[in-house]
């Protein structure tokens, strides 16, 4: 297997379509470019004075001062990406430059969409909330238990047989109720009186259990956590990597003119052996482009471990083919997707976490201020004239 090395600033130059979806394209994205007041960024940093906003524009510069790719940068090119909103690693993940910054959403942008949704953020910011609400339209993880202040809350008959030794054999996942970000994430297989419980915490990554004790794992923790029953993926996405669950990242926005619901963008999230036993595309898993009309897969890019640097066709590990596959029944996945955001109307703007499976998917979760180098590491966002529009109406776009 040999990937294709290149930097990602020619990546985004030998992307070409072919035929009349070259012109389309094109058009659409010189649409979207016209709609893009120059250097809107910096503008729209110098115009930020709400509470909420300088709020989020402390955290920015905290960031960005504890960005490692800093001392990367001279003393103007900081000055330079520091006022425009974007953190130093973008630089070196996008290519980013004088010429092409234009068209990418920067990181204080990214932070500001989390304002969107208003008081409806509180639907993805609680896990328990989360299920409640979007169970009643579609597939969720069957919650098991949650874990809090030393305490186990079972919410079905199931805790309390796993805690008597008579439940499996079975999986379960175990995570953080509140936010996301793929840290803490454990998952845990039980025979009868034992579990094995296998983390992305480096420093215990697996370790055994008697079933009787294992609320007591859980409900120690600083925060709480929430125990899921485990989603078996389809055969698709297992075939890409079998030993973590893969999920499609879908980012979904209501449409500044008509209301309805418009997919901005989709990749989907493999694991590897650089991030399992999640596909957390911050800890090394792969980002691969999906094309939103027809769900053919691009190529695959990671933004931590020994895969970055490089544009895979196939999987490193495992070899699976994945530049020109298409992933089966796309157009049935997008259009119930679209269907379950117009049933929630409150929602303006969502990143959807999808575990694909035959013949339906499973919503892991939803994120209110979506995570977008997965995104773009492949392809600027502002080139989308439904989503510049969108952010326009929003304000979080110089006009």
């Amino acid at each position: 297997m040999t990937p294709e090395t290149i930097d990602n600033a020619t990546q985004q130059a030998e992307k070409t379509p072919t035929g009349c979806q070259e012109t389309e394209v094109g058009e659409h994205k010189g649409a979207a470019e016209n709609e893009l007041p120059k250097d809107h960024h910096k503008q729209l940093m110098e115009s930020l004075q709400e509470t909420d906003q300088l709020g989020l524009l402390k955290r920015f510069t905290l960031d960005f001062h504890a960005d490692p790719d800093l001392d990367t940068l001279s003393e103007e090119e900081a000055r330079f990406f520091y006022e425009r909103g974007f953190l130093p690693e973008k630089a070196r993940l996008y290519g980013l430059n004088r010429d092409n910054i234009d068209t990418y959403l920067s990181d204080v942008q990214r932070w500001l969409t989390r304002l969107v949704n208003g008081p409806y953020s509180v639907v993805f910011n609680n896990k328990i909330l989360f299920d409640q609400v979007f169970g009643q339209y579609c597939n969720v993880p069957r919650t098991v238990a949650v874990c809090r202040q030393g305490r186990v809350i079972p919410h079905t008959d199931l805790w309390q047989q796993i805690e008597a030794g008579q439940a499996g054999p079975l999986m379960l996942v175990a995570k953080p109720l509140g936010g996301g970000g793929g840290g803490s994430v454990y998952f845990i297989r039980i025979d009868k009186r034992h579990a094995v419980v296998e983390t992305n915490d480096a420093t215990n990554p697996r370790f055994s259990v008697k079933t009787e004790a294992l609320g007591e794992v859980f409900s120690r923790q600083r925060v709480p956590f929430i125990i899921n029953e485990y989603v078996q993926q389809g055969e698709f996405s297992k075939r890409m990597y079998p030993l973590t669950v893969n999920t499609v990242r879908a980012l979904v926005v209501r449409d500044a003119t008509t209301g309805e619901p418009y997919l901005v963008r989709a990749v989907l999230r493999v694991g590897n052996s650089e991030s399992y036993p999640i596909d957390n595309f911050s800890l090394g898993g792969l980002s691969i482009e999906v094309n939103k009309e027809t769900g053919e897969l691009g190529h695959a890019v990671a933004a931590a471990g020994r895969f970055t640097g490089q544009r895979w066709a196939t999987h490193p590990d495992t070899g699976e083919k994945i530049t020109g596959a298409y992933i089966p029944n796309w157009q049935e996945h997008k259009n119930k997707l679209l269907t379950l955001f117009n049933k929630l109307p409150y929602l303006k703007y969502c990143g959807f976490d999808l575990i694909l499976q035959d013949d339906d998917f499973v919503v892991l979760e939803g994120n209110s201020y979506s995570q977008v180098r997965l995104f773009q590491m492949h392809e600027p966002l502002l080139i989308d004239i439904g989503y510049v529009r969108f952010l326009k109406e929003k304000g979080l776009l110089a006009k």
